[in-house]
């Protein structure tokens, strides 16, 4: 054998040797049965990016807390990040809509928001997946969307569905419905911040800044289409009127005053014979009848009717009657409201009745006091006896005089004017 052939043969030899080693050595270690499978370790799914969430809630928050602390430094810069904030979140959700608007899907769409959203959905998913997310949805636009948005959408898709969620959770589906109009609209208004801007203009007021707090105020009024509750922009228009007052400007007091009054429905022009009505029961009927009668539930304008009657009256001018009965009734009305809630088969028994029954409750007693009923009582005694209607002056000013725990000004006032007004009878008798 050549020497070659002899070491392959050696070589050979001892891989075989090795070989059955090693298998001798795996019977001794390896498990019975079937070989198990290989785990491997899956990837980690990709996280999504977070919705946009809203921060600057949570800045006007802080603000408004720091004014009640009158830390009002502080709640002036707090006011002011939470306008940017609003500004550059809504800025980001209105180009969102811009992009998915400028998609050449967006045609087709016809102005609908549904429609584009599953134009461009399309491009994404097939049909069997979209109809298994709109089935899981069961009709619910929203929640549609947010199960699209689980599945990682591309542009512009995934910027519209957040701009959306964004919205709806800031106004509500309502708001906008299944337009895209009114989607891009909702975006550019949100963008605002008024209750802030408000905020801002009460913190000059309470500095002694009127000027400055007057321009703010107008600012905040200007953008009230923004106000997450309409009913804030009477707030706005309040403070505005006592600025005025505040400056003898009686006669922007008085608009300002008259555009609140003048969103009431008792005070629209087409119920003018309904005042009429209201008043004429008033004069002629007295005060019972009139609150048996009539209910006025507007209380937004409650402290305008008040006001204005006020006003009316230092100058002399039989308005003042009306505006100050709106003003009691609205006032009495709310009282007799919340007593109706403990005791549902209450009825108006008399202002007397009443009187005592709010004096009697902690809260309803506060309520009173806190909207200024005592005082326009009064007046409205002073406005009737003015226009020549002096026994339901004498009754209102008879129930204040003798209410229990009215040892006030007003209570007083109203004591005084029925004295005055007993001698001024028992003079015109003569002896």
């Amino acid at each position: 054998m050549k020497p070659r052939n002899v070491a392959i043969s050696v070589i050979v030899a001892f891989v075989l040797a090795f070989s059955a080693s090693a298998e001798e050595s795996k019977k001794d270690t390896a498990p019975i049965g079937a070989p198990q499978p290989r785990v491997v370790e899956a990837l980690p799914s990709q996280a999504l990016p977070p919705r946009a969430a809203d921060p600057s809630w949570l800045l006007y928050q802080e603000g408004l807390r720091l004014f009640r602390q009158k830390r009002f430094g502080e709640s002036l810069v707090s006011f002011k990040k939470a306008i940017d904030a609003r500004a550059s979140l809504f800025d980001r959700a209105s180009k969102d809509i811009a992009s998915a608007l400028a998609a050449k899907e967006a045609l087709r769409a016809k102005g609908s928001l549904s429609g584009l959203v599953e134009l461009l959905a399309a491009r994404d998913f097939i049909p069997q997946d979209i109809e298994a997310i709109r089935a899981k949805a069961g009709g619910g636009i929203v929640i549609e969307l947010s199960l699209l948005r689980e599945r990682s959408p591309s542009s512009p898709l995934r910027g519209l569905i957040d701009a959306v969620l964004l919205i709806v959770e800031e106004r509500g589906l309502s708001r906008i419905g299944d337009s895209l109009a009114a989607l891009g609209q909702t975006a550019a208004d949100l963008g605002y911040y008024p209750e802030a801007e408000f905020g801002i203009a009460k913190i000059y007021l309470a500095e002694g800044e009127a000027r400055l707090a007057e321009l703010q105020m107008l600012r905040a009024y200007d953008m009230r289409g923004s106000l997450e509750l309409a009913l804030d922009r009477y707030a706005m228009l309040e403070a505005l009127a006592e600025i005025y007052k505040s400056q003898g400007n009686l006669r922007d007091y008085e608009l300002r005053l008259r555009e609140i009054a003048d969103q009431s429905d008792l005070f629209a022009g087409k119920d003018e014979h309904y005042r009429n009505a209201l008043e004429r029961t008033l004069a002629g009927q007295g005060f019972d009848k009139f609150m048996t009668l009539y209910r006025i539930r507007e209380s937004f304008a409650a402290s305008s009717y008040s006001g204005l009657g006020s006003l009316y009256l230092d100058a002399g001018r039989p308005l003042a009657v009306i505006y100050l009965a709106a003003a009691v009734n609205s006032v009495l009305t709310r009282e007799i409201d919340e007593i109706q809630i403990y005791e549902p088969n209450y009825a108006y028994a008399g202002l007397s009745d009443l009187a005592a029954r709010i004096l009697a409750d902690k809260g309803m007693s506060r309520f009173a006091s806190d909207s200024g009923l005592w005082r326009d009582m009064v007046l409205l005694g002073e406005a009737l006896a003015k226009s020549g209607y002096r026994d339901t002056a004498r009754d209102l000013w008879s129930v204040v005089a003798s209410a229990p725990g009215l040892g006030d000004l007003w209570g007083k006032r109203a004591a005084e004017q029925a004295s005055s007004l007993a001698n001024s009878r028992n003079a015109s008798r003569g002896p």
